[in-house]
């Protein structure tokens, strides 16, 4: 089974977006992986304001963790990572430096 955790910020449009962009996770999986929309799990995890911060400041980053399978390669890992990447910042304005893409080999432990 896909899984997914996002961690996002509070009042950021990523948590506005949830239902677009659990839909297009759900399809960069389908097209990678062939997995099963219906089956892919994805954890919204919300970061209250002031809890988290880059560079001094209150966090505007999202992280996007996905387990794949066990030794993925790179010339398959880099270009899944970049579309999560896209999808982010094409569904919330975010920039580029504002999303953070993980690769999980295996089962993910949280």
């Amino acid at each position: 089974m896909a899984n997914y955790v996002c961690l996002i910020q509070e009042g950021q449009e990523a948590e506005r977006q949830k239902a677009a962009l659990a839909e297009g996770l759900r399809e960069l999986g389908r097209a990678a992986f062939g997995d099963d929309p219906a089956a892919t799990e994805i954890e919204w995890r919300v970061m209250k304001r002031g809890f988290a911060w880059t560079a001094g400041e209150p966090s505007t980053s999202s992280l996007v963790i996905r387990s794949v399978p066990v030794g993925l390669p790179l010339d398959e890992r880099e270009p899944f990572l970049r579309s999560i990447c896209t999808l982010w910042v094409e569904q919330t304005g975010c920039t580029i430096q504002e999303i953070v893409a993980t690769a999980w080999d295996g089962p993910l432990p949280i």
